[in-house]
C-alpha cells in the first residue's frame, strides 16, 4: 500500500477545515499523511488543529504571512513524503473510498498523469457539481460536463477531460517533470496551469467517478458558471486565464481566445455592475482591466516563477 500525502491548502475556515479532516480520518486506506499548509489565518485555525495533535499522520504548517495558493500548496509539497499527492481543497467532504478508488485507478491507466473525483454537492449529495474541467471552442471558457445533473451512473471512468479544481491526486515523482505550481500564478488557476503542464508531457487527466468528494459549494440549479467576485479574484482571473491560454493553448485556441478577450472584459463588467449595485464598482472594473494588462504583459515577456523540487 503505497503512501499518500494529502495537502490541505487553508485560510479562515476552521470548521470546514475540521470536517475535512474527519473525513479523511474515517477512509477505508491507511496509509496516508496529512498536510495543513495554513495561509496564516486569522480565525483560530491553529488552535481548534490542537484537538489532533497526538495524531502522528498530521502536519501543520503555517505561513508568517497570506502568500496565496500556489505557494503553501508548494511549501507542503515540499514537506510531504508520499508516493501520491493528493490536493484536497478545505471546503470538501471525502468518501470513505474516495483515497483507494483513487489510487486504484492510478494501477489501472498507466499514462495518467492526474486522477480526479467525482465532485459532488455538499448539501445536495445527488447532484453533480462537476466531473473535471474542459474548455469551450471559442472562448476557451472553462466548462463543467454534467453540472447539476444527478447523479446516475452516466460517467464512465477513465473518461479524460482538461483539469480538476478542488480535488485531484498525481505522482509526486511527476513534477520532477513539470515544476511544482507557478508563483505567478497564486491564485484562481494555478491547479489549472500545473495540469497543463502535465497534458503537455502527454499525460492523460482522467476522473474516477467513484471516487467522490462532497463541495460546500452552495447549490443553484440554475446556474451554469460559479461567479464569485471581489478586487483579488477579477484580478487573478483575467490574469490567469490569459497566462494559460498564450501558454498552453494551440494555435486555433489563441486566435479564438484573443478574438473573444474582449468580450470576456465586456461580460465581467456586465456581472460587476448586475451583481455589485455599491460604490465599489469602479475598483471592481480598475482590477479587472490591471489583470488584463498584467496578463498580456507577462505573456510577451514570457515570465514564470515555477518552483521545483
Amino acid at each position: 500500500m503505497e503512501k499518500v500525502s494529502i495537502i490541505i491548502p487553508t485560510f479562515n475556515r476552521k470548521n470546514m477545515l475540521v470536517r475535512c479532516i474527519d473525513s479523511i480520518l474515517s477512509n477505508t486506506y491507511d496509509n496516508f499523511e496529512i498536510i495543513i499548509s495554513d495561509d496564516n489565518s486569522k480565525d483560530g485555525t491553529n488552535n481548534i488543529i490542537k484537538k489532533y495533535s497526538n495524531n502522528k499522520k498530521i502536519k501543520y504548517l503555517k505561513n508568517d504571512k497570506e502568500m496565496l495558493l500556489s505557494y503553501t500548496i508548494n511549501r507542503a509539497i515540499k514537506e510531504s513524503s508520499g508516493v501520491f499527492i493528493f490536493i484536497l481543497d478545505d471546503d470538501n467532504v471525502i468518501d470513505k473510498n474516495c483515497i483507494a478508488n483513487l489510487v486504484k485507478s492510478f494501477k489501472i491507466y498507466k499514462n495518467a498523469g492526474v486522477i480526479g473525483p467525482l465532485a459532488l454537492y455538499y448539501s445536495n449529495k445527488n447532484i453533480i457539481m462537476h466531473a473535471g474541467a474542459e474548455r469551450s471552442k471559442f472562448m476557451r471558457r472553462a466548462i463543467y460536463p454534467y453540472q447539476n445533473e444527478k447523479w446516475a451512473n452516466q460517467i464512465n471512468e477513465g473518461k479524460r477531460v482538461h483539469d480538476f479544481l478542488n480535488a485531484f491526486m498525481f505522482r509526486k515523482s511527476i513534477i520532477k517533470k513539470t515544476g511544482m505550481w507557478d508563483l505567478l500564478v497564486p491564485f484562481m488557476g494555478e491547479d489549472g496551469d500545473f495540469q497543463a503542464r502535465v497534458r503537455k508531457l502527454n499525460y492523460d487527466i482522467i476522473i474516477n467517478p467513484s471516487a467522490i468528494t462532497y463541495h460546500d459549494i452552495k447549490y443553484n440549479p440554475h446556474e451554469r458558471y460559479f461567479i464569485r467576485l471581489n478586487n483579488m479574484r477579477l484580478y487573478h482571473v483575467m490574469h490567469s486565464k490569459i497566462l494559460y491560454e498564450y501558454r498552453y493553448d494551440n494555435l486555433a485556441g489563441k486566435i479564438t481566445f484573443t478574438v473573444s478577450l474582449f468580450v470576456y472584459v465586456l461580460y465581467y463588467i456586465f456581472v460587476i455592475y448586475s451583481y455589485n449595485k455599491t460604490k465599489m464598482r469602479g475598483e471592481l472594473v480598475k482590477n479587472l482591466f490591471c489583470g488584463v494588462i498584467k496578463g498580456l504583459k507577462d505573456t510577451i515577456m514570457k515570465k514564470s516563477q515555477i518552483e521545483w523540487l
